[in-house]
């Protein structure tokens, strides 16, 4: 339990928030719909939300999510990225069992997609890198830019014949196109990395951490650069 004070009459009071998920609780509605960790002061009846780590866990396909609640300096983040692992990877030497796949983000739309991609069966390495390939291959209705533009799964769809992603303008944050990739080529590509040394090899050098995001693979592309 945490003790809030709302910013806009003072008043202190008690909220529990909700800091862990797993596949079989109550809580993904209002994850969806952007509710949860929402309070109403009791007193003047404005709505607060509270910025809290989220964690999802599904023990049964080893796999955990967070979600810090704030955007950390790029050091920062690399280092409780490197932490995460680490703490994974011990963890699961001293219980004995599988170490789980492990995902850091630091918004609820990327939470949310790491969320559906691993509730899909779709590793988000092969999604993200399929990303990278659009930006650099150009698409149907114009160029997408890095800078300007970001692609997220659409999870809302539904057709196993297609990979759906929405591109968002980063200014206004709305989504102003659809593009649809064969599911398919993402079955080819996902072959072709379990199954290619050196596929897989390259796969591991873009991603080598939790944070799998095509931005950070820009940034790491571009540090490369001679």
């Amino acid at each position: 339990m945490a003790t809030l004070q709302c910013p806009h009459c003072g008043t202190q009071f008690e909220f529990t928030p909700v800091t862990h998920l797993s596949p079989t609780d109550s809580h993904e509605q209002e994850l969806l719909q952007g509710t949860l960790n929402c309070v109403q002061c009791p007193q003047c009846q404005k709505g607060l939300n509270v910025p809290v780590r989220l964690l999802y866990r599904d023990t049964e396909h080893p796999f955990l999510l967070v979600q810090e609640p704030h955007p950390l300096p790029e050091a920062k983040a690399r280092q409780l990225a490197l932490q995460l692992d680490e703490s994974a990877t011990i963890a699961a030497q001293h219980q004995g069992i599988q170490r789980p796949v492990v995902r850091l983000v630091f918004t609820r739309p990327d939470f949310l997609e790491k969320l559906y991609l691993q509730k899909n069966g779709l590793d988000d390495r092969v999604v993200e890198f399929a990303k990278y390939q659009l930006y650099n291959g150009g698409t149907e209705g114009g160029q997408l830019s890095p800078s300007r533009h970001r692609l997220l799964f659409d999870f809302s769809q539904k057709n196993a014949d297609r990979l759906v992603f929405l591109v968002y303008d980063r200014v206004s944050g709305r989504p102003i196109r659809v593009l649809q990739v064969p599911m398919a080529e993402y079955q080819a590509l996902d072959a072709e990395i379990r199954n290619n040394p050196e596929t897989q090899q390259e796969i591991e050098h873009c991603f080598p951490g939790c944070r799998v995001d095509v931005d950070i693979l820009f940034q790491q592309l571009s540090q490369e650069k001679p």
